[in-house]
């Protein structure tokens, strides 16, 4: 790359930086404080920095630097500031931090700067994937913090038990600052957190973030049970979840593939043309009798028509065969996952044949002789 591409570049680049600092009324040094482990290195992206997109780690705590200058809403009917900061971020396009990045999109803003944060942020979801909080927001959220800033929430908490030797000095100044700007950086963190959110699902509506969840209803029950958005994605490749469904199964027809107490996972047909699906064969979601049933569906294409043998894996019942157009108004849905209720396996066989000493039998009980002071034991 020549010294006028290389130039050409930075200054791009330094042009967008000046403009969204000054967009957002902060100073070089005011942003500082929202930079985290980049807050030295400013100038050196501003001045000497020469690639077409920023890092992701530096575009993250850049933008979290403009964001945490927006303020909130005059107009908020909330009474309490942190209301008034989501009801604020509820119309993201009267957002002055999404008015800012929607000004200058001209500037490559998106690839520059945007795509690498979300790429950092989508970096934090999926080392939190294993979080035992993945389902808890609140304590998810205090978990991403301390992702994005290891340590420093451990550090404010040592700050606040700070006691100087002697109070006023220079020393002690310096230690309330420090934990001042700590705090900010903490909380600027959080309050960006819903941000990109919001930037996630408009930039890149692919990724699903572990955290995400939905409730499924269950077929004829007020039941509904939480559902992974991450798992619907990943495993079974669906991005519409509002066709989904579960079915507790109640019968033995499917027995050794769908057993009864299993949960069957469905795809409803009901908001589909018919002639838009492609019937395989598979196991599907049946009424019959006014019942929603799971069996297997086989169709055999003949020259005049479409017959479906109707299978139960339990060779007990005996198979039927309908014409297709006779099945269509009786088919609910394709199913596409179970899950399995274990009941099949005995527990009693992993119970240990270890000795209670405590129990009024254990005087029967042969002790070791090297507990036997009496006694020698020969190795």
């Amino acid at each position: 790359m020549n010294r006028q591409v290389k130039s050409t570049i930075n200054e791009a680049s330094k042009v967008l930086l000046l403009k969204l600092l000054r967009s957002a009324g902060l100073t070089k040094v005011q942003s500082k404080i929202y930079l985290g482990k980049h807050r030295h290195s400013l100038d050196t992206y501003l001045y000497r920095f020469f690639e077409p997109n920023f890092p992701p780690s530096f575009a993250y705590f850049f933008l979290n630097a403009i964001a945490s200058s927006r303020p909130l809403s005059k107009d908020s009917k909330s009474k309490s500031k942190k209301y008034a900061f989501f009801d604020d971020l509820k119309n993201a396009e009267k957002n002055s931090f999404h008015k800012i990045i929607e000004k200058y999109k001209d500037f490559n803003i998106i690839q520059k700067l945007i795509l690498p944060c979300l790429e950092y942020h989508c970096t934090i979801h999926i080392k939190l994937s294993n979080s035992k909080f993945i389902h808890d927001e609140e304590n998810y959220v205090k978990r991403y913090v301390d992702e994005v800033l290891p340590g420093l929430r451990e550090e404010v908490e040592e700050l606040k038990n700070y006691q100087p030797d002697e109070p006023g000095t220079y020393n002690n100044l310096s230690e309330v600052m420090r934990l001042l700007d700590a705090q900010r950086l903490i909380e600027s963190i959080e309050d960006f957190y819903p941000h990109l959110e919001i930037l996630r699902k408009k930039y890149m509506p692919n990724f699903v973030a572990p955290n995400e969840t939905f409730k499924l209803p269950v077929v004829n029950s007020d039941e509904k049970i939480l559902f992974s958005k991450d798992f619907v994605k990943r495993n079974l490749n669906l991005n519409k979840y509002d066709d989904l469904i579960l079915l507790n199964v109640s019968e033995d027809n499917m027995q050794g593939t769908i057993n009864s107490g299993d949960i069957a996972l469905i795809i409803k047909f009901h908001n589909k043309k018919f002639k838009d699906v492609v019937f395989n064969n598979g196991i599907y979601a049946i009424n019959l009798n006014g019942r929603v049933c799971v069996r297997r569906l086989q169709f055999l294409k003949l020259k005049q028509r479409t017959l479906v043998h109707i299978i139960s894996d339990n060779k007990k019942y005996r198979d039927d065969a309908i014409d297709f157009v006779e099945l269509i108004p009786m088919i609910y849905g394709e199913v596409v996952w179970r899950s399995n209720n274990f009941k099949d396996i005995e527990f009693l066989k992993h119970e240990t044949i270890e000795p209670n000493l405590f129990h009024e039998k254990a005087k029967d009980i042969e002790i070791p002789l090297f507990i036997d002071k009496n006694k020698k034991e020969i190795a």
